[in-house]
């Protein structure tokens, strides 16, 4: 434990990567040729006509909807299970589902426009927490068949939090980090009652936390960075990847994938590559050992059992693929490879066969 906390504390306090502070202002929905209702030749010539580098092949199986549909919110923004436990962050805060049940419930009030990210503890399927902007950072506790929730950052500190990551591999070695407009904070334990949180060199706009072999965070307009034991460092180089309006990373060491406002870039030769075929936002990015997946507006999910090379769109009936209003906003595995998607039209789930194939 001793080396685990001394470990997140050479990331927190002595990382020495310099930051590019930007003065851009993340909208949910941020700008994009394919809103303009004044373009539609443009929409058409932009947004649909690549499809044809992906259209000639499905990766098969069906997406099927998690739960009924709720109704009253404008999308979800994050999804996580953890045993019969799910959980998913929308525009109003935290729903739970717990299987065999198939209705969502809000587990909180007076939450209204705000993006919401949420992740189960390590070890501790009862015990989760959330960011959710304009909020702040809670921690969620399940009892009594209800999840009750409590703020755990101190005098408003974290009040513009997006984005959370736990890293560790149980409640008792776990560090946590915040991630939002003041760009990323941290705690080396698991709070249960508000603290104050420590800063890192990270204070510009960070859309994103990733845990993984490393923690990785999105920084709006400077690019992707990762912890390393001196502290942080830029994975790419500077002014990498092109578009640095970047929404979530994934890295493994060797591959990579990460999600920008004009598409998606694939890690190779040490440095961000875009995907041609990609040129939808790509919100959402996620990888195990066997395959690669974008999450996309208007089209859905795309992937890749090839590192990359070649693009499948996954899976049918993916409710509103093909809307100028769809977005999937996350994509999360789970250890029984079970793929989920949070979108603006429910969360869904699909289930990876054995390869792509032809139509």
């Amino acid at each position: 434990m001793v080396l685990a906390v001394l470990s997140l504390a050479l990331v927190g306090l002595f990382a020495s990567a310099s930051w590019v502070r930007g003065d851009a202002f993340l909208n949910d929905d941020p700008p994009h040729p394919c809103d303009d209702p004044q373009t539609e030749e443009t929409i058409e010539e932009t947004c649909f006509n690549y499809l044809s580098a992906v259209r000639g092949t499905d990766w098969g199986n069906k997406w099927t909807r998690v739960g009924k549909p709720v109704t009253g919110i404008e999308r979800f923004y994050s999804v996580a299970v953890c045993q019969d436990h799910l959980l998913a962050g929308s525009d109003r805060g935290v729903y739970s589902l717990t299987t065999p049940a198939t209705d969502w419930t809000l587990t909180q009030q007076g939450i209204t426009a705000a993006v919401t990210d949420v992740a189960f503890v390590p070890d501790d399927c009862d015990l989760a927490y959330a960011a959710i902007l304009g909020h702040g950072v809670m921690r969620g506790e399940f009892a009594n068949n209800t999840w009750v929730w409590e703020r755990v950052d101190k005098d408003d500190q974290l009040n513009d939090a997006r984005s959370i990551a736990i890293v560790g591999d149980s409640a008792a070695t776990a560090g946590i980090y915040a991630a939002g407009n003041f760009g990323v904070k941290w705690l080396p334990a698991l709070p249960d009652e508000p603290v104050t949180w420590e800063r890192t060199t990270i204070e510009s706009l960070t859309i994103s936390l990733t845990p993984g072999n490393t923690l990785l965070a999105t920084v709006w307009t400077s690019g992707v960075f990762q912890t390393s034991l001196g502290g942080w460092a830029r994975l790419g180089s500077p002014g990498s990847p092109a578009d640095t309006l970047v929404y979530r990373a994934a890295f493994d060491g060797s591959r990579g994938l990460v999600g920008t406002q004009s598409g998606a870039f694939l890690w190779e030769n040490g440095d961000w590559q875009r995907i041609p075929s990609i040129i939808q936002t790509g919100f959402a990015v996620v990888m195990d050992s066997q395959a690669l997946f974008v999450g996309q507006r208007i089209d859905g999910v795309v992937g890749s059992r090839d590192g990359g090379v070649t693009w499948y769109k996954v899976g049918k009936d993916l409710g509103g693929v093909g809307e100028l209003t769809f977005q999937v906003r996350d994509l999360y595995i789970h250890t029984d490879g079970t793929l989920y998607a949070a979108t603006t039209t429910g969360v869904w789930k699909w289930t990876e066969p054995q390869s792509p194939v032809d139509r």
